[in-house]
């Protein structure tokens, strides 16, 4: 202590200010208790506080949650969200932003969960409806047993209890048999409830008193027996079989009916007496039965005919005669009858060629060359066959008391395959072709010394030995249309493009893809190939259909001989008044030149076959509009005087040939059937017409 007040006097003494002296005082320890605090805490504010705080979260709920409106059917359920904090107001839901599931629960009813998410809108609106549970149906009826349809569909017979049934409307019916059917619409409450229904049927039953002559005979309501005459029989409103029975009586059947309830009394049944029975057969059997004029089958048969009178019964068959028996028979007495058929013979004489044909008769070999046949008069097969020919088959009818005389020429089997190609096909699209065998050789092109020649028209030996078939007219628009839509436009305001007029401005391969169209649609192979719609080669032994060779269309366009030589129609020019459609002076105020004085009435292209066909039956060889054929263009010259089997023309190339004269032509070069054009682009006065070989070829 005397070292502190040291100190303090020294400090003291070292002080320099003068306005105040520090004055020390005596040195306190520091007390083991701790000092208490200055500050206090005060109830009212810590309250204020808290609710200040209370409100800023408040307020801050309020700023950031969403109104969501929540309704729940039924309106008793009992719904709980899940998922983060949530104030509810009424069917209004304050809810922040953010994924929710709420429960709902209701009795009778099947729990609902949902899921929600609560996103940035202003405003949303849930509504939910709870699922009923099913509900339970009791049905009893009387009588028991009924079936029981529900919607149609059987689900049991009464009485029966139908389990969990979904809330609704049902129709119930219920049926057994000789009651009412009953119909009835129900509502299933749903909700877990058992409802209860009970139905009484009404009969469908009347009764009928039954008496017949002889009395106690036997009754059977649908085969099944029921009691004696005289009766009161139960019978349906909607109808029963009923038969009465006794020995020695022909047996009594009726459909009766009678309204449900009502009883009525039927006039007394007669029996008439049993039938008499014939066991009737012939000799062959087979024959025809005739009772009184009435088929009555055939033979072996049995028959029931009227007691105690007369019956006439006849018996046919083919190659036989007649037979005729009268017959009469007491009550219930049963016959055999057998008859003995005469043959009716017929005589043919079958002249055969080549005469060592043999001769089959319903598969029984006759011999060898020509016969004179005895044979019966009914339906029999005739064969005439030898090797290395197809064989001849016929039914024949030998005639009774008269001669026939049949004559057979066997064919060769290329001669019979030939007989049976059709002469005429028709397309599917609608197009007719003519089948063609050209079998001699013949001049293509034109001689020099001929009016209106070109250079192009070199005179060429030709032999077509593929027969091929060929269109009668050129294709139409409408045709055209069902491969693809196309304008053959106009001219100078005329139109080209009406169904029936040939179709126009269209290339060589828009043709060729028809062609190759509608062999695809028949199943034919095609004679183009193609590679993404373009023509790359072709298959020359496919049967699909193609354009016609230059060749074909040369040998068709030829007329019959004159003077021993196949000339062109176009000798003798201009040409025949309505002999085609050429440039006429109906066209004369849209073409440059036209024919003088000849008028086909047709400025333009003319409906297809409007005028007379040539001599091998086709349409508009001339005129109308010029035509694509199959060749590559070229001029080939023959040098050698060959003759040019099928020739197909070039096999690659620039250009196509066009043959024919169309309705722009009116000079002599293009009039004449021998000219030949070339291009491949579309024309508004080029079309085609189509072609196809009968068999495949397997040449090069």
């Amino acid at each position: 202590m005397t070292k502190m007040k040291d100190a303090n006097e020294e400090l003291s003494k070292r002080t320099t200010s003068t306005e105040e002296r520090i004055v020390a005082i005596d040195y306190q320890p520091i007390q083991s208790t701790p000092k208490r605090s200055n500050v206090s805490l005060n109830p009212i504010r810590v309250t204020i506080g808290i609710a200040l705080l209370g409100s800023i979260l408040v307020i801050w709920f309020l700023l950031t949650a969403k109104s969501v409106i929540i309704s729940v059917e039924p309106s008793q359920a009992r719904v709980n969200i899940y998922g983060g904090l949530n104030f509810k107001l009424s069917d209004n839901h304050l809810l922040r932003s953010g994924d929710y599931s709420l429960t709902a629960s209701a009795s009778g009813y099947v729990d609902l969960n949902h899921k929600f998410i609560v996103d940035q809108s202003d405003h949303s609106q849930i509504k939910l409806t709870m699922e009923k549970m099913p509900g339970h149906l009791n049905l009893t009826s009387k009588p028991t047993s009924s079936q029981i349809f529900l919607n149609t569909e059987q689900v049991g017979t009464t009485p029966f209890n139908i389990k969990s049934l979904a809330p609704g409307s049902y129709e119930i019916n219920l049926k057994v048999p000789r009651y009412k059917t009953e119909t009835m619409n129900i509502k299933i409450e749903g909700l877990d409830i058992q409802q209860n229904l009970h139905v009484d049927l009404k009969p469908d039953w009347g009764f009928i008193e039954l008496k017949s002559s002889p009395k106690d005979a036997d009754i059977k309501i649908n085969g099944k027996t029921i009691g004696k005459t005289p009766f009161l029989a139960p019978i349906l409103s909607t109808g029963e079989l009923v038969s009465i029975s006794f020995p020695g009586y022909k047996a009594w059947s009726k459909k009766l009916s009678i309204n449900a309830g009502e009883t009525k009394k039927l006039s007394e049944i007669i029996l008439a007496p049993a039938d008499g029975i014939i066991d009737l057969n012939t000799n062959p059997s087979g024959a025809t039965i005739t009772v009184d004029g009435k088929y009555r089958g055939n033979t072996p048969a049995t028959l029931y005919v009227d007691a105690e009178k007369e019956h006439s019964i006849s018996v046919f068959l083919n190659g036989y005669s007649t037979q005729k028996h009268a017959i009469s028979l007491m009550s219930g007495v049963r016959k055999n009858l057998l008859l003995n058929l005469t043959p009716d013979i017929g005589i043919i004489d079958i002249v055969v060629s080549p005469k060592d044909s043999l001769v089959w008769i319903d598969k029984k070999l006759i011999g060898p060359g020509d016969r004179s046949l005895k044979l019966a008069s009914y339906p029999q097969l005739l064969e005439v066959k030898k090797s290395g020919f197809a064989a001849y088959k016929k039914i024949i009818t030998p005639q009774p008391q008269l001669k026939q005389i049949l004559k057979v020429q066997l064919l060769t089997k290329e001669e019979a395959y030939w007989a049976g190609v059709p002469k005429e096909i028709t397309s599917s699209a609608n197009q007719t072709l003519k089948l063609f065998r050209p079998k001699t050789e013949f001049l293509m092109g034109a001689p020099r010394q001929e009016a209106g020649r070109r250079a192009n028209e070199v005179l060429r030996k030709v032999l077509i030995t593929r027969p091929f078939y060929m269109a009668t007219k050129e294709i139409t628009n409408k045709q055209y249309w069902k491969f693809k839509k196309h304008s053959s436009r106009h001219f100078n305001g005329k139109t080209l493009d009406l169904p029936n007029q040939p179709v126009v401005n269209i290339s060589w391969e828009q043709a060729a893809l028809y062609c190759n169209w509608l062999s695809k649609a028949e199943k034919l192979i095609p004679f183009y190939q193609e590679d993404k719609s373009k023509i790359i080669g072709s298959n020359i032994g496919a049967t699909g259909y193609r354009l016609p060779t230059e060749a074909e269309w040369a040998w068709v366009s030829r007329s019959k001989k004159i003077g021993g030589k196949s000339e062109s129609l176009q000798q003798y020019l201009p040409p025949k008044n309505k002999s085609g459609n050429f440039a006429d002076i109906s066209a004369a105020d849209i073409l440059g030149s036209t024919i003088p004085l000849y008028d086909d009435g047709n400025p333009t292209t003319a409906a297809v076959g409007s005028f007379t066909p040539n001599e091998k039956g086709l349409y508009d060889l001339q005129g109308n509009v010029a035509e694509w054929v199959n060749d590559f263009y070229e001029i080939k010259f023959n040098l050698n005087n060959k003759t040019e089997l099928d020739p197909l023309g070039p096999v690659n190339g620039e250009l196509r040939t066009i043959r024919g004269s169309s309705w722009r032509d009116s000079d002599i070069t293009e009039l004449r059937m021998t000219y030949r054009d070339m291009g491949n682009n579309p024309r508004d006065d080029v079309g085609f017409r189509i072609a196809r070989y009968i068999k495949p070829t397997t040449k090069k």
